[in-house]
């Protein structure tokens, strides 16, 4: 065990190195100071380090589920238009038997001798709707 780190062995070098700070001219409390700045430095980046790794995996996930949101929502809109094109196709059949049902009725009445129009009148009247 003559490699394994001591910590009593180096908080006595520690201590050795700022009492002997006043030999170089330098206050002890400022080397303290210094090796405690440097310390603090360590452990705030390593925390920092931590932290952004724990950030980095949810900001993974948010954009996994976010993609996710955006393939739902592309799939459910496809899904949209082609019942809108179907309900379209739909409609404009209904519309055309209307116009074919009014254009028989047209030529009905035409075919009666009368104007359309003269034939809404009575039908109209008949009804007691004047």
């Amino acid at each position: 065990m003559e490699n394994s780190l001591n910590f009593s062995d180096e908080i006595k070098e520690t201590t050795g190195l700022i009492t002997s700070a006043g030999s170089w001219g330098s206050n002890e409390f400022l080397v303290f100071m210094v090796i405690f700045g440097f310390v603090a430095f360590v452990i705030i980046f390593w925390l920092l380090s931590k932290n952004a790794n724990a950030n980095s995996q949810k900001i993974i996930e948010v954009t996994t589920k976010t993609n996710e949101a955006f393939n739902n929502n592309a799939d459910a809109t496809r899904a949209l238009i082609e019942t809108l094109k179907i309900d379209r196709v739909e409609s404009r059949q209904k519309l055309n038997d209307i116009h074919e049902d009014v254009k028989e009725i047209k030529f009905n009445v035409k075919r009666k001798n009368k104007n359309f129009g003269e034939h809404i009148k009575e039908s109209e009247y008949e009804d007691g709707i004047y």
